[in-house]
């Protein structure tokens, strides 16, 4: 039997999925990109809704659809391997800042290797009002194809 503090766990997994480099876009570590395009336009964060499948207003231009739906993809998996009915939830967000100060709580030893720090948030509100958070550091570099191997190409 399902149980709504099972969320928890999904925004977690969600995060985790967010940050690793199964999260291509284009053969590229979408957050690279995503961090890319934030540079380029003066933008410190991202607000991703997976229920609807956009980016922030401030993004609007962003071509990132295929990630989302990827993104999306992973979520609805986990709720289905736990057989989480969808109508339990309200809202999903990951939300992506950018040009952040280390936080020790949330920034590993090993994220001190490079890079700018940044935050990923993942909050599920489910349909009682309740929302489950998780959030983790990271650093992160400008996506720069001449220095990245492209994924495709392997």
């Amino acid at each position: 039997m399902a149980r709504r503090k099972q969320l928890k766990g999904v925004a977690g997994n969600l995060v985790q999925w967010c940050l690793s480099r199964n999260f291509d876009y284009k053969g590229y570590w979408a957050v690279g990109q995503l961090y890319a395009y934030a540079e380029e336009n003066n933008i410190d964060e991202f607000v991703i809704d997976l229920l609807n499948n956009n980016v922030s207003n401030e993004a609007e231009g962003v071509e990132f659809s295929e990630a989302i739906k990827l993104m999306s993809c992973v979520f609805l998996r986990d709720l289905n391997s736990l057989k989480i009915p969808d109508w339990w939830i309200k809202d999903v967000q990951v939300i992506f800042t950018f040009n952040t100060e280390y936080q020790k709580r949330l920034h590993l030893l090993t994220s001190r290797l490079g890079g700018k720090p940044a935050l990923c948030l993942a909050k599920i509100t489910t349909d009682q009002g309740k929302t489950y958070t998780s959030e983790r550091g990271f650093n992160v570099w400008v996506h720069n194809p001449k220095k990245e191997v492209c994924r495709n190409a392997l």
